[in-house]
């Protein structure tokens, strides 16, 4: 796979790199279905709503740690593909000893404002008792989450994308097992109700961790490092801060902008928070496909930036562009024809179903906008540069698609309707912004040579 990723026919070599990132991301939506499947079963809708209050904590939480996570792909894969394997090392071990300190730090000040998090989002006092126990230990387990994503965001720079696959995979099944027995109390198992859940994550991601330690440490016939790797340097840490904190801020602002769009959407009533609801579904669920290829993307164009090899990093974007707009031209297509019966496998409301085919007519063509603004963050991901992805990412949300939704819903009067037209605008236009600064070349610039020019200014080189 390492010769295929430098010199291997681009689109098999995306798709070879990028099944086993469809199903890692498969898998780790796997962990809410779960959680909500069963505490719906056994607890009810206070349950389910005790989980969901602490969604927009968890996401933020998962966005600042892939955030910085992005530092790990781009930094080992770029080294990669120059074939620099100990600046390989040194990239992955101050990456990992960076995030599990950040991780550390972020799990015990979360477990103390809990309590004051939960009453600042409002939520009824029945509510807050459930949350609470649930939201610490998820807290407790943020260090196992920022190991298994860092570990995996170094796999994937070194063009392994496997091994994350089956971590993740095995994660969840423990998880899916566990999560009856602890929420219930079958068999010696006591009932924990909802912190039942938030336990069997604990355990789930703590096995996950520890495979992922091993792995990186004593593992054969795969990317390892010694405690030698992970000492701290102010120039690699200055790197890693340079990529990261970009990208995590963008990742953050944009979990926060989608709660902003869902409280608009809740403005007008059940039904189209619903349709909101299934149809982002449906809409995510083709985005693991994308994802998979724009994640595949990043390595290889990583890998090509690093060995200097422009054109092929040239040919990857182009080639990501036209696979992620066509898979997503064709979905939304068959989407458009089957609307009603998709949305009502989620739903048999009469009303959410009728409304389905206003909300794929206006947004459900403009989510190959959406392939075209992934794959050019990509690039810009693969060379290291996160401010570009940063601004494109705040243009599309707060710029665009907030602003329009409100002014054409709530300004103009077109209801919900117009929430649906303002998420389909943005997209389109984010697209356009986005190829109009690829077409700047500014992402074929490396963070490699950007280090060798800074070390020559200063005369150590």
């Amino acid at each position: 796979m390492q010769k295929d990723i430098l010199h291997g026919p681009i689109a098999r070599t995306l798709f070879m790199l990028g099944w086993p990132l469809m199903l890692t991301n498969a898998f780790q939506m796997a962990y809410s279905v779960a959680d909500m499947y069963w505490l719906g079963k056994f607890i009810g809708t206070e349950g389910i709503a005790a989980t969901s209050l602490s969604w927009p904590l968890v996401f933020f939480l998962i966005s600042f740690a892939g955030g910085m996570s992005v530092a790990g792909t781009t930094l080992v894969s770029q080294y990669t593909g120059v074939k620099d394997t100990e600046e390989v090392k040194k990239s992955a071990g101050q990456v990992f000893t960076l995030l599990l300190l950040v991780s550390i730090i972020t799990s015990i000040v979360g477990i103390l404002v809990t309590d004051t998090l939960l009453n600042f989002m409002g939520a009824p006092d029945e509510v807050i008792v459930r949350s609470s126990p649930y939201v610490k230990i998820i807290f407790s387990s943020i260090p196992f989450m920022f190991i298994i994503m860092t570990y995996s965001s170094i796999l994937r720079g070194w063009g392994d994308t496997r091994t994350p696959m089956l971590i993740a995979g095995v994660s969840v099944v423990i998880n899916l097992v566990l999560d009856p027995f602890l929420i219930a109390g079958i068999g010696p198992f006591p009932a924990l109700g909802v912190a039942g859940a938030a336990v069997a994550t604990l355990f789930a991601r703590g096995v996950a961790a520890a495979a992922c330690i091993y792995l990186l440490f004593r593992g054969k016939n795969t990317l390892t490092i010694g405690l030698e790797h992970m000492k701290m340097e102010a120039q690699k840490i200055k790197q890693i801060f340079k990529i990261g904190l970009p990208a995590s801020l963008g990742q953050s602002m944009v979990a926060i902008g989608f709660v902003i769009m869902m409280g608009l959407v809740a403005g007008f009533g059940t039904v189209s928070l619903a349709t909101y609801g299934i149809g982002t579904r449906i809409v995510n669920l083709l985005f693991i496909v994308t994802g998979g290829i724009t994640g595949a993307a990043v390595t290889m164009m990583g890998q090509s930036l690093g060995a200097e090899n422009l054109d092929r990093a040239g040919k990857v974007l182009r080639t990501s562009i036209l696979i992620t707009t066509g898979f997503l031209l064709v979905c939304s297509t068959v989407l458009f024809a089957f609307s009603e019966q998709a949305f009502g496998i989620f739903s048999d409301d009469p009303n959410v179903i009728s409304a389905s085919s206003k909300f794929v007519l206006a947004f459900g063509f403009s989510i190959m906008g959406f392939g075209i603004f992934s794959s050019v963050q990509s690039a810009y991901q693969a060379s290291g540069h996160t401010v570009p992805t940063l601004l494109m990412g705040l243009v599309r949300l707060w710029g665009m698609r907030v602003p329009f939704s409100f002014i054409l819903a709530i300004l103009l009067g077109w209801g919900v309707s117009g929430i649906w037209v303002g998420m389909g605008l943005s997209n389109y236009l984010s697209a356009a912004l986005a190829l109009a600064w690829a077409a700047t070349g500014t992402w074929k610039v490396n963070m490699i040579n950007e280090k060798k020019t800074v070390l020559l200014e200063d005369g150590r080189a």
